[in-house]
């Protein structure tokens, strides 16, 4: 059973390396994290503007 789950983690795993699509999640990852990073910025921004 072991065996089995690994050796279908380590296809899925070949498979997403071998059509590119990993880059392609690395990508959407990181866009959606610099998005968070800056609209939380701009939420910091206008809290302290709304705190004075």
């Amino acid at each position: 059973m072991l065996t089995l789950l690994q050796a279908q983690q380590a296809s899925s795993q070949s498979i997403m390396l071998q059509n590119g699509k990993i880059f392609l999640v690395m990508a959407v990852v990181c866009i959606v994290l610099i998005g968070l990073f800056l609209y939380v910025t701009s939420i910091d921004k206008k809290i302290k503007q709304l705190e004075k």
